[in-house]
């Protein structure tokens, strides 16, 4: 029969019924042993719950907290509907609900995202961070359950903390910072569990506006979030599972759950005296003061003292305070500073002192809840009490609260899903719990990159992103659209913008590096780029913070600030001619020097003349054989003029062989001249060689063959090494 406690007002209300109003919750606790349904609204911060009622399974219709039988859970919630629209004149269409922790499996999951410091932390912004992270739970839990194929939906989460900066902080709401992250524990129970929950409401014609744990629904009343810095378990003792949640530092931090509940002690009570489930569960509710008088299977009428009734009970009671003990020590790590039972299992006698002694904590360390949340809910308008109406009392708040999850189907890019929300789905939630990234969905620009150039710094912007396209049922939709069950989405993700990229030759031009020689010896010039005090190539890319130096040498003058030796009194000629120090370099220019005369002259003919400097006498050789051998260069003497330029027709070239400058006059055909021919005109016996001797051949200080072209100013060495 209904619990007649549970009546609203005595008065029948009128029998037109209203639509049941945007503020009207209607929770209901579907437990093993009853379904309990209250009506309530908020008002300024406190719960009002205007009507209640309770009916009782008359058959095991649920195990464990699972529905097993639907059809006859369905009638059940349709009896306990019908009472509260009698009572309430309305017609009830939403309903919020709870899931028990039957196979319950919990996450931690931790996410962070950069965002542009401008812009202040809003409502949406922080939905999407947990849903994104309750997303990257799922994601893990569906990994792990590849093998099983068994899918899990999150039925809750809970913040464990924000920080902002890497500073923790209790909310994000309204701050502005650079970077955000959360870590939050995420509550997932089987498919199964779920859908029959949905299944029993719709055979009632009620849609489903919130979803959550019980356990969490329990701690919104019994533990607010003022009362959550302290450690504190919270044990929701229902018939069928035991369902618990830890508070610490102002959040939940852990989830657990017992398949051992009130269950046990009715089957014990079953055992030891021979009756039915009805006839155990009225033993079991025996005021304590009273003896037990019941009719066993047989028939029989016994009766039995209340004392000798619960000493019997002893050891499952033991044993259910064993289970609470160890899930509250496995959950927290270490005993709580206080425990409260709630749940219609917490009033078995001796259950919260055998819980106390367990835990080793004293025993008014751990409460029977019930009366401890007056202050947040008003029950005037109702006549219950006691701690198995805190978990309906605790859907309805939940749902207030906006912290249950709404379930949805939708189709998104062709494929099915099912959305668990807080109060509405936007199609933001849609994505993200589809697996898309925030950049993704509302895009995100490139990075920039700062970098410093011949010490002055350089800031690049990233490129902008290309925004999405979000068509709902074929028309253009908002990210803030709100989903409706059903719904058909398609959904083009945005184009993040490309990061600064910059390489060495987009700021530097071309990157080369060519030869020249001086004197017969090979120098090196071009566009020279370190970073971070590094050669690079023109292909590097400029990374964040580099230092980059780029050194340029594509004049004469840019050669002699470069060069390793004093250039301060010395000459370059190429070709025998003077050249000044604006003189563009060409690769393979050859120049050969002379110490300018103190008197600064510098008439045409001395012009011509070749002095080597003494650091030079010397040059590193290569034999014919390959052995390298050092000779030294032969003198050269300025009364050893160089042919005025009259002197020589056009086309003909002057070489310096073995420091003597020596024309050649142009072919008749115009080919060039090559090595050979100088053999003739070297000052060298090839006849009779020294013994042990090798013949040096070079141009320009390298090895030569005889077939090598030669060319006007190259400095030709043909001679015995010793």
């Amino acid at each position: 029969m209904p619990n007649s406690k549970a009546s609203g007002s005595s008065v029948m209300r009128k029998a037109q019924k209203t639509p049941q109003g945007e503020n009207d919750i209607f929770a209901l606790d579907i437990g093993t042993r009853n379904v309990v349904g209250v009506i309530g609204h908020m008002d300024d911060g406190v719960f009002v719950v205007t009507d209640a009622y309770s009916v009782p399974h008359i058959r095991r219709a649920m195990l464990d907290g699972q529905i097993e039988d639907i059809v006859e859970t369905a009638r059940i919630v349709g009896k306990v509907k019908s009472a509260l629209e009698e009572k309430s004149g309305m017609i009830l269409s939403k309903v919020a609900i709870a899931a028990a922790g039957r196979a319950l499996k919990t996450r931690r999951a931790s996410l962070e995202t950069e965002l542009d410091g401008k812009e202040s932390i809003t409502e949406n912004m922080l939905k999407s961070l947990e849903l994104e992270a309750v997303a990257t739970a799922q994601s893990e839990l569906d990994k792990e359950n590849t093998a099983e194929g068994v899918p899990f939906y999150c039925v809750g989460h809970t913040v464990v903390k924000y920080a902002l900066d890497d500073y923790p902080i209790k909310s994000l709401l309204g701050h502005k910072g650079k970077k955000v992250s959360i870590e939050l524990i995420a509550a997932f129970l089987p498919g199964l569990v779920v859908e029959s929950l949905y299944t029993v409401m719709d055979m009632n014609d009620l849609d489903v506006c919130s979803l959550t744990l019980e356990p969490i629904a329990a701690m919104n009343v019994i533990i607010p979030p003022e009362v959550r810095l302290i450690n504190i378990a919270l044990v929701d003792i229902g018939a069928g599972t035991t369902d618990i949640a830890v508070s610490r530092g102002g959040s939940i931090v852990a989830y657990a759950m017992a398949t051992i509940a009130g269950d046990e002690i009715t089957e014990e009570i079953i055992q030891k005296y021979l009756v039915d489930f009805e006839t155990a569960e009225s033993m079991k509710l025996t005021p304590p003061e009273q003896d037990v008088v019941f009719t066993d299977i047989l028939g029989f009428e016994h009766s039995v003292s209340s004392e000798e009734f619960y000493s019997s009970l002893f050891p499952a009671v033991e044993q259910l305070a064993d289970t609470i003990a160890d899930n509250v020590l496995e959950a927290n790590g270490e005993a709580p500073a206080a425990v409260f039972l709630v749940g219609g299992g917490s009033l078995i006698p001796e259950l919260s002192s055998l819980v106390a002694e367990k835990l080793n904590v004293p025993e008014n360390r751990v409460a029977i809840g019930g009366q401890t949340y007056r202050k947040t809910i008003d029950l005037s308008h109702v006549d219950i009490s006691g701690p198995e109406y805190v978990t309906p009392i605790g859907i309805g708040i939940t749902a207030i609260l906006q912290k249950g999850y709404e379930f949805s189907q939708v189709t998104l890019n062709g494929s099915k899903f099912r959305i668990f929300d807080t109060k509405t789905i936007t199609a933001a939630d849609v994505l993200i719990n589809a697996g898309f990234q925030t950049p993704q969905i509302i895009g995100k620009s490139g990075r920039g990159l700062i970098f410093t150039l011949n010490g002055e710094k350089q800031t690049l912007r990233g490129e902008t992103s290309a925004p999405a396209q979000i068509m709902v049922n074929g028309l253009p939709a908002a990210l803030e659209y709100t989903v409706k069950h059903g719904d058909v989405i398609d959904f083009t993700p945005a184009t993040i913008g490309a990061n600064a990229a910059v390489t060495v030759s987009d700021i530097a031009g071309e990157v080369f590096k060519k030869k020249i020689i001086i004197d017969g010896e090979e120098y090196s010039f071009g566009k020279t780029v370190r970073a971070n005090g590094t050669i690079v190539t023109g292909n590097y890319s400029v990374q964040n913070y580099d230092n980059i130096e780029i050194e340029t040498i594509e004049t004469l003058g840019d050669l002699i600030l470069s060069l390793p030796f004093d250039c301060s009194r010395i000459s370059f000629y190429k070709n025998d001619r003077l050249v000044k120090n604006d003189y563009i370099l060409e690769e393979n220019d050859s120049f050969i020097t002379k110490d300018r005369k103190a008197s600064g002259e510098n008439l045409p003919n001395q012009a011509r003349d070749i002095a080597l400097k003494d650091e030079k006498a010397s040059r590193t050789v290569e034999t014919l054989s390959g052995i390298p051998m050092t000779a030294p260069e032969p003198e050269v003497h300025q009364s050893e003029a160089v042919p005025e330029p009259q002197d020589l027709a056009a086309g003909n070239i002057i070489v310096i062989l073995n420091g003597k400058p020596t024309p050649l006059e142009s072919r008749s055909d115009g080919s060039p001249h090559e090595f050979i021919e100088l053999m003739a005109l070297a000052d060298i016996d090839i006849s009779d060689p020294p013994p042990g001797g090798n013949m040096i051949l070079t141009i320009n200080g390298k090895n030569a063959s005889f077939m090598d072209i030669i060319n006007d100013g190259d400095s030709i060495v043909i001679k015995w090494d010793k």
